[in-house]
């Protein structure tokens, strides 16, 4: 694996992909939150479409809905219609201060994570 972490956001995000629709048992989803995770980080709008997913529905990650909009806040700022389709439904189960925190953390998440890559 060391491999995979010197490589591509898009190697990463295949990696991701292979675990999640692999699946034997818990550790492969986290290890496909991982990945994702990593690809995520280097600005990748699939990836972090698919760990803003992850947080929402807490597979392979503990549940955390201002993660989960966050991450797909980002995704969707970048072109993703998923993305924005499920920011609208995630965004019914929260309350205000949490979208609020939310919101902070996209913006965050956008600076780190998009505007470097950009």
């Amino acid at each position: 694996m060391v491999f995979a972490e010197e490589r591509s956001c898009q190697t990463q995000f295949e990696l991701g992909e292979m675990f999640r629709e692999n699946v034997v048992d818990k550790e492969d989803y986290n290890q496909s939150a991982e990945w994702f995770k990593r690809s995520a980080q280097q600005g990748y709008r699939k990836a972090q479409y698919k760990i803003g997913l992850m947080y929402a529905r807490g597979v392979g990650v503990c549940k955390d809905y201002i993660k989960a909009y966050a991450w797909l806040k980002v995704a969707a700022s970048q072109g993703s219609q998923k993305a924005m389709t499920c920011l609208a439904k995630l965004s019914k189960k929260m309350s205000p201060d949490q979208l609020k925190l939310a919101q902070q953390k996209s913006r965050d998440y956008y600076q780190r994570f998009v505007v470097p890559f950009a």
